[in-house]
């Protein structure tokens, strides 16, 4: 049975993410895909992808993604189909207060096995230079070691991060990334049994999984069996992604606490609507470049318990110089950013149609 979902009045305006102030109370925000095409790729500074929405993730206790790349210093950056970031892209996430990322998704072996390799160290360079707690799972340098949660701890509450996903673009054997397919009894088991086993030794245990369709806003039902099944297993909550459109959220009761679901977060940012029309808001290629952000508050004492749920919807859009950067679709829809009128117009309809989407989750 579906638990309360906290949202705005009406979901006629979208109030800021604020962080958590007691001990043993976190706030977080969860976003969707980081992608990098080869129009992100020639930015001039990366750091302008987050300036209008780091300020909720600068404030809150933990900013979760999905980075969907390897990161290989060694190999030039490139896009679709075979994605490879650099250093200065990743750093500028971490430095929008993004700080703990899933690189378990269908492109993280496209770099193959040193790509795997330079993308640890990537994560390793990055942990030294910022001299701040950053958590990242999904990958693993030793293909007989064991994928194990990252973790942190964060006002004195304990936070297990594990990533996987349901398949990859160039298959790896099970060697070096979290491959775990929903689909699958065998391994969906093995894999429930396995949070089973780690739960209790945290007290927010986060799972990110990378699956689905793409471009489908619907959940299939073994998705959703699946994920609950993750909750009843002893995951506090789900974060999903991977058809580069969002789906809905869910809070469930598990054992007298609220756990939470996301079935699709959508891409944070992408190239994918680099050539939009403003002129066709119904264009459904659009939804490629919009979500939201989904701001989650959890109390812990005595057990944690997801206590406030609110979504505030995001899109891409391009800025003065014609670089695709993100935000908050009230801004841009409310003339907070200075935007061509036919763009103004664009991002208005978006919104409406976003708030349409969301209220379902009101109830």
């Amino acid at each position: 049975m579906r638990a309360p979902v906290l949202v705005c009045a009406l979901l006629l305006s979208f109030l800021p993410c604020t962080a958590a102030q007691a001990p043993f109370s976190l706030s977080m925000t969860f976003i969707g895909d980081i992608m990098a095409h080869d129009v992100n790729y020639r930015m001039r500074d990366y750091h302008d992808i987050y300036r209008g929405v780091e300020q909720t993730f600068l404030a809150d206790d933990l900013t979760v993604a999905n980075l969907e790349l390897p990161v290989d210093p060694t190999r030039p950056e490139s896009g679709y189909p075979y994605f490879n970031g650099n250093g200065a892209y990743l750093r500028a996430a971490a430095d929008a207060g993004i700080n703990v990322l899933s690189a378990a998704n269908n492109h993280a072996f496209d770099g193959g096995v040193e790509g795997i390799f330079q993308t640890l160290r990537s994560f390793s360079a990055l942990r030294a230079s910022l001299g701040r707690p950053i958590a990242f799972s999904g990958i693993r340098g030793n293909p007989h070691g064991s994928f194990y949660p990252d973790s942190l701890t964060v006002r004195g509450v304990r936070v297990g991060f594990l990533a996987a996903t349901q398949f990859l673009n160039e298959p790896d054997a099970g060697r070096y990334v979290q491959v775990v397919d929903y689909s699958d009894e065998t391994a969906a088991q093995e894999f429930l049994d396995f949070v089973g086993r780690i739960s209790p030794q945290f007290d927010i245990l986060i799972i990110s999984y990378h699956g689905d369709r793409e471009y489908s806003t619907q959940t299939p039902s073994l998705k959703r069996r699946f994920f609950h099944q993750l909750l009843d297993a002893g995951a506090s909550i789900v974060f999903s992604h991977h058809p580069h459109v969002v789906q809905g959220y869910e809070v469930v009761r598990v054992r007298g606490t609220d756990r939470l679901i996301m079935y699709s977060m959508g891409n944070f940012i992408s190239g994918m609507t680099w050539r939009l029309d403003p002129k066709d808001p119904s264009n459904d290629w659009a939804a490629t470049g919009e979500a939201y952000m989904l701001c989650v508050q959890v109390q812990c004492a005595g057990g944690c318990t997801v206590s406030r749920v609110e979504p505030v919807p995001i899109a891409n859009y391009k800025n003065e110089r014609g670089e695709m950067v993100v935000a908050r679709m009230e801004d841009l829809a409310k003339g907070a950013i200075a935007l061509p009128a036919v763009w103004k117009s664009f991002y208005a309809e978006r919104l409406l149609r976003m708030q349409r989407f969301l209220a379902a989750f009101a109830k």
